[in-house]
């Protein structure tokens, strides 16, 4: 039997920082990035909640030099990991 996690949307922003968040970037945002970083972050992305407000993506340790907005995340849903 396959254990199926539930996720809830959420339309304003009530996370922690450290709250690890499912979202697609808004096509607006996405339009917004260069043509090879734009294909790298279309469709489902893992985002990881800043102490300051922003939403960065799980991985972009490596040098993303940019961060989100929760605006401009699209049908964020919490995961159950959290990162402090």
């Amino acid at each position: 039997m396959c254990k199926v996690s539930q996720m809830q949307q959420y339309d304003q922003d009530s996370f922690d920082a450290g709250s690890v968040v499912a979202a697609t970037l808004t096509p607006g945002t996405l339009g917004q990035l260069e043509p090879v970083l734009r294909r790298f972050m279309a469709g489902k992305q893992v985002f990881v909640k800043q102490a300051d407000g922003t939403y960065r993506p799980r991985g972009s340790e490596l040098g993303l030099p940019r961060y989100f907005q929760f605006a401009d995340l699209q049908a964020p849903a919490l995961r159950e990991e959290q990162y402090s």
